[in-house]
């Protein structure tokens, strides 16, 4: 039985159960953030596939190996509601669940992804519980340029899949912003920036 199914009165008591929890986390943010540096001390990875193997190396490659932790989790782990799948990897809350896209500014004047400031492609980082907003993603990405650029040479969409491996080598669905095979700019939410326990969580499909 999914949460949703639930009559209104349990529903609402599993949500303030996972406000309390989130509320826990919060509160020994310290302990829990140095129980996982404590959890990313280890060896390097076994009898892994290709693709976890490419995040593990690109990790390494800009120094953040010491703070990535690889989770093991169940076939049917997509399936899940969101919420359990947060439980599932002891995330401090359902807003740490995040995922990375990539997105192609199809009105762009060239195919390059050299100037980070006015690329064609952008791997974005967003949370599950706000998805990409188009329109605020334009607005950023003019800025950049101090909106030199005209506002109709603008329209984000999801990046074919096919270009999207080529970028990043990583199949659509399990893009991750680590160890791209080509230096695709990222640009992260700042509601993600924003969250008081500073870590999140980013899936890989295999």
């Amino acid at each position: 039985m999914l949460v949703k199914d639930l009559p209104l009165e349990q529903r609402q008591a599993l949500e303030d159960l996972t406000n309390d929890i989130s509320n826990v986390f919060k509160s020994i943010s310290t302990d829990y953030l140095e129980q996982w540096r404590i959890d990313c001390e280890r060896g390097p990875l076994t009898d892994c596939p290709e693709s976890v193997k490419q995040v593990e190396q690109g990790s390494k490659a800009i120094g953040l190996d010491h703070l990535s932790k690889y989770i093991h989790v169940e076939p049917d782990y997509y399936d899940w509601e969101l919420q359990q799948r947060a439980f599932r990897v002891q995330a401090p809350s359902r807003e740490h669940m995040c995922k990375s896209v990539v997105l192609e500014n199809t009105r762009c004047t060239h195919s390059s992804i050299e100037d980070r400031d006015n690329s064609r492609y952008y791997c974005v980082i967003t949370q599950y519980v706000k998805p990409v907003n188009t329109q605020k993603l334009l607005n950023f990405v003019r800025d950049l340029k101090n909106r030199e650029i005209s506002k109709k040479y603008y329209n984000f969409r999801l990046a074919d899949s096919e270009k999207s491996l080529e970028l990043t080598g990583y199949k659509s669905g399990g893009v991750c912003p680590v160890g791209m095979t080509q230096p695709v700019p990222i640009i992260i939410a700042k509601s993600i920036l924003d969250l008081e326990v500073k870590i999140f969580f980013i899936y890989l499909f295999i």
